[in-house]
C-alpha cells in the first residue's frame, strides 16, 4: 500500500507536537530541580532550624512577624510591661517588613527592625517608660569601702597622700621554685611621701615574663588580692620552667578610680557629642541619658529609646517642633578639656602610673618536680578551678602562643579552623574589634565579602560567603552609643539581633562583644545592656537550645582608662556566671601578658585572639 504524504502528515505532526511538549515539561522540571538543589547547597537550611520556612514566607510577609517572635513577645508580657509590649506588637503588625531581611544572601538578613530604628517612642503610641538602672557597685563591695576611707582620711584631696609608684613589691623568700609551685609576692601601697597606705582599692597589674618573641613575650598572668588595708598579694601558678622577671604596675590609684567614677557619673557629654540628622534634614544633639539635658524640659526633648529593651536615647527637639525619625548618626569631637574630658592637670594629679619599686625581681623555675610532670600538671588543672589557694588563670604564653586552660582543644592557627566553618553560620556582633575578627575570617578563609563601604558608613553590616564550602559569616555592630558616624539602620541593638535570629541550632554560632563605647558613661548603663542581652539569649535558647553563644571578654589596654574595662570585665563575668550554656571567653589574662597599647589589637595578637575564638567552632566546650 502506498501512502501519500499529505494524507498521513497531519496525524504524525500532531503526535510529534505532543511529544515535544512533554519533553519541554520534563526539561523545565529538571532545570527547576537543579536550581533548587543549587540554592539548597548554597544555604542548606535543613541543617539549621529556620524560624521561617520557605513555604511560610508569603504568610510571614503578610503577618510581619515570625511564630518565634510572637512566642518571644508573649513570653515577655507581664504585669510590668504588658501595655508596652502590646503596643509594640500592634505596631509591628501594621509594619511592612523589608523583604531583604528574609534573604540570607544579604547583609540585612534577620535585621527586621532596620527600617524602624530612629523612630520616636510616639510612633509606637508610647510616651515613656520607667527608667531602669542596675547598681554596678553591688559587684564591687570592697571598692565602696575603699572610697569611703579615702574621703574620710583625705578630705582635702592632698595629692601627696595618693597611692604612687613609690609602692613596693617584695618576693616571699624561698630556696627554689619548681613547675607546679605557686609564686607569691606582696605589695605595700605607699603615697608620694613613702608613707604606707592603710586602705585598699588601688588597681595594680602583674605578670611573670620569661622570654620575648618580637611583639609577644612568654609569660604567666598574675592574680592580685586586695586585703583592704593597703597591702596586696600577688600569686601565680608556675606552669613552665625558666628564668622569669616579675613586672608589677600601678595603673590607677583608689583616688584616681574615685575621680573616674565621679567623672563618668556627671551629666555631661564625654569626649564626643552625638548628633542626629533627622528625616527633615534638621540636625540635633543626642545622648544616652536624659540628665545631660538638664537645661531642657521634657517637652523640649524627643525620646528615641528602644521600647523592646528599654535602652535609652534622647535628642533635643528640633526647631520644627516635630520629633522626626533619625536617619543618620554623626559625631563631633568636643574640646579636650573639662567638663567633657579630664584636664591634663587632673590626669597628672590622679593618673600617674608605671612600674612600682621592686618590679623587675627575678626567679628561676626548675622543671624538676618529683610529684608530677609539666604535662601532668596542665592536664590536671583548668581555668577557674582552685589550685593551691589560687584561681587558675585562663592560660599562659609559651613560645609566642597562648596555651589556653579555658579551652584545651584550641586550634593551632586561624587557618586550620577553616574546615570547621563548613556548613556553619556565624554572627559576629559588637564594636570595631569584632569587625576586625570579621575581616580576619574573610582573609584567612578566602570569603567573598559584600556589604556597604565601611569607609563611608563605618560599622555597616557585612557578609562573608564561601559558596564552595557553604561558610557564612555576618558582622553587625551594636546599638547606641557608638562613637563613629553611620546610618541609624546599621545600629541594631544586640538584643534585637538575637531576638530576630532566623536560624538556630548546633551549626549556628553567635560571637559578641560590647564595652569600649561605654567607658565614658556610668556603668549602670553597661550592666543594663548586658542584662538585656542575657534575656535575649535565654529566650533564644528556649527555642533553639543548641545554638552556640560566645561572649568575648575585654582586652587589657595600657592606659589609666584600663580600669574602666576591668570593671566591665568583672560585670560581664558576674552577669553570665550562672549561664553554663554560653562561653565567656577570657582574653583579659591573655592581654595581661601580651600587652596591648590600643583598643584595636595589632595583626599578631589579633590572629591569636581569633584562633582562640574560632577554636570553639571546631570543638564546642562551654
Amino acid at each position: 500500500m502506498v501512502y501519500k504524504g499529505n494524507a498521513y502528515m497531519p496525524q504524525r505532526w500532531k503526535k510529534l507536537k505532543i511529544l515535544l511538549f512533554l519533553c519541554l515539561v520534563i526539561l523545565t522540571c529538571v532545570v527547576v530541580l537543579a536550581y533548587m538543589k543549587k540554592t539548597e547547597a548554597r544555604f542548606p537550611f535543613n541543617k539549621v532550624h529556620l524560624a521561617v520556612e520557605e513555604q511560610e514566607q508569603d504568610e510571614f510577609i503578610n503577618n510581619n512577624m515570625t511564630k518565634e517572635q510572637d512566642e518571644f513577645i508573649n513570653n515577655n508580657i507581664n504585669e510590668e510591661n504588658e501595655s508596652t509590649m502590646i503596643k509594640i506588637q500592634n505596631f509591628m503588625k501594621n509594619f511592612t517588613l523589608p523583604k531583604e531581611v528574609l534573604d540570607p544572601s544579604t547583609v540585612w538578613y534577620g535585621n527586621i527592625y532596620k527600617d524602624i530604628y530612629g523612630l520616636p517612642l510616639s510612633a509606637y503610641d508610647i510616651t515613656s517608660f520607667e527608667k531602669i538602672g542596675e547598681d554596678w557597685i553591688y559587684f564591687f563591695p570592697d571598692l565602696l569601702a575603699s572610697r569611703q576611707n579615702y574621703h574620710l582620711r583625705n578630705p582635702s584631696q592632698d595629692p601627696d597622700a595618693f597611692t604612687r609608684i613609690t609602692s613596693k613589691v617584695s618576693l616571699k623568700k624561698r630556696s627554689k621554685y619548681v613547675v607546679g609551685d605557686v609564686f607569691v609576692a606582696h605589695i605595700q601601697a605607699r603615697d608620694q611621701l613613702m608613707r604606707n597606705k592603710t586602705f585598699g582599692g588601688d588597681y595594680f597589674r602583674a605578670r611573670l615574663i620569661r622570654t620575648r618573641f618580637g611583639e609577644a613575650v612568654d609569660g604567666i598572668p598574675c592574680a592580685i588580692y586586695d586585703h583592704a588595708n593597703g597591702t596586696y598579694t600577688v600569686k601565680a601558678p608556675l606552669l613552665m620552667s625558666g628564668d622569669f622577671t616579675l613586672e608589677v604596675k600601678l595603673l590607677l590609684s583608689v583616688e584616681g578610680i574615685d575621680h573616674w567614677i565621679n567623672f563618668t557619673e556627671k551629666a555631661v557629654h564625654k569626649r564626643a557629642c552625638h548628633h542626629a540628622i533627622l528625616k527633615s534634614d534638621e540636625k540635633v544633639v543626642c545622648g544616652l541619658h536624659l540628665d545631660i539635658f538638664d537645661n531642657y524640659s521634657s517637652e523640649d526633648l524627643c525620646d528615641y529609646s528602644n521600647p523592646r529593651n528599654k535602652e535609652p536615647w534622647f535628642c533635643v527637639r528640633p526647631p520644627s517642633g516635630v520629633c522626626h525619625p533619625i536617619v543618620e548618626h554623626v559625631i563631633e569631637k568636643l574640646p579636650n578639656k573639662p567638663p567633657h574630658e579630664i584636664s591634663r592637670e587632673t590626669k597628672l594629679k590622679f593618673g600617674r602610673f608605671g612600674e612600682i619599686f621592686g618590679s623587675g625581681s627575678r626567679i628561676r623555675v626548675s622543671s624538676t618536680n618529683y610529684l608530677m610532670s609539666s604535662a601532668q600538671l596542665l592536664s590536671a588543672i583548668r581555668y577557674g578551678m582552685e589550685y593551691q589557694g589560687i584561681v587558675v588563670p585562663a592560660g599562659f604564653l609559651h613560645n609566642g602562643h597562648w596555651v589556653s586552660l579555658q579551652h584545651k582543644s584550641a586550634e593551632a592557627s586561624v587557618a586550620s579552623s577553616r574546615d570547621c566553618f563548613r556548613n556553619k553560620i556565624v554572627f559576629l556582633l559588637g564594636d570595631s574589634t569584632m569587625r576586625q575578627f570579621f575581616f580576619v575570617a574573610v582573609h584567612k578563609f578566602n570569603l567573598t565579602q559584600t556589604g556597604p563601604d565601611n569607609k563611608i558608613n563605618k560599622h555597616a553590616p557585612q557578609l562573608g560567603r564561601s559558596e564552595r564550602d557553604n561558610i557564612t559569616v555576618y558582622y553587625r555592630t551594636h546599638g547606641m552609643p557608638v562613637e563613629v558616624p553611620g546610618l541609624i539602620s546599621t545600629r541594631p541593638y544586640i538584643s534585637d539581633t538575637i531576638d530576630t535570629l532566623m536560624v538556630g541550632g548546633p551549626d549556628v554560632y553567635v560571637i559578641l562583644n560590647i564595652g569600649v563605647h561605654f567607658i565614658h558613661y556610668d556603668a549602670s548603663y553597661y550592666i543594663h545592656r548586658l542584662m538585656g542581652i542575657k534575656k535575649a539569649i535565654l529566650n533564644h535558647l528556649k527555642i533553639h537550645p543548641e545554638t552556640r553563644f560566645i561572649f568575648r571578654g575585654q582586652n587589657v589596654v595600657e592606659c589609666a582608662q584600663e580600669w574602666a574595662l576591668f570593671r566591665f570585665e568583672i560585670l560581664l563575668r558576674n552577669v553570665f556566671k550562672d549561664m553554663k550554656e554560653i562561653v565567656v571567653l577570657n582574653l583579659w589574662d591573655f592581654t595581661i601578658v601580651w600587652r596591648l597599647y590600643d583598643y584595636h589589637p595589632g595583626d599578631v595578637p589579633l590572629d591569636e585572639e581569633a584562633r582562640l575564638m574560632f577554636s570553639y567552632v571546631c570543638n564546642w566546650n562551654p
